[in-house]
């Protein structure tokens, strides 16, 4: 019952920082900028903590007999599962270009800088929604980041990167909505 009153309490803390920290920690390597995460991930991993909940309410409500432990251990199961998929979708920043695993995929792509077609930052006022920046690459295929303070950091040298590679951002400002 402690541990599930102690994961209510700091669960919702953990849910924004942990996404972050462990896609660095597993996805940064020499020549990175950054890993980023998505709002997906955090879906994820708020649902894991849900489960890891939910399996220490199962044991407390059932007085610890036998099908709880059962129970319980399997919530555990798919809430490591839950944390296990959260981990795989990262967005990656480097020297040589991107490298990105979608939600929910096993396999990671990876483009060069060079590779970029086209690049749109959509400016939106924050009480309207997300300002974007999606890049078009030469097969066709979209990434789209969410601009958050952490990925507006590295707008400049995204920026400078794809103009030396002779690609102009366009820049698109939504006005605010009345």
């Amino acid at each position: 019952m402690v541990i599930g009153v102690g994961l209510i309490i700091l669960g919702p803390f953990m849910v924004f920082l942990l996404p972050n920290f462990v896609a660095n920690s597993l996805h940064f390597r020499a020549g990175s900028w950054f890993v980023f995460t998505q709002k997906g991930v955090y879906g994820l991993y708020a649902a894991a903590f849900a489960l890891l909940i939910a399996a220490c309410f199962v044991l407390y409500a059932m007085s610890l007999v036998r099908k709880s432990w059962y129970i319980g251990g399997g919530l555990v199961v798919l809430s490591a599962f839950f944390f296990y998929l959260g981990s795989l979708h990262y967005i990656m920043l480097t020297d040589n270009g991107f490298e990105y695993r979608p939600l929910l995929s096993f396999s990671a792509n990876e483009y060069k800088w060079g590779d970029v077609e086209d690049a749109v930052f959509r400016s939106v006022p924050s009480k309207d929604g997300d300002s974007t920046l999606t890049f078009t690459f030469d097969d066709g295929t979209p990434l789209e980041m969410k601009v958050d303070r952490l990925v507006f950091k590295f707008m400049q040298p995204i920026e400078n990167r794809l103009s030396y590679e002779g690609v102009e951002v366009e820049k698109i400002l939504i006005p605010p909505k009345d």
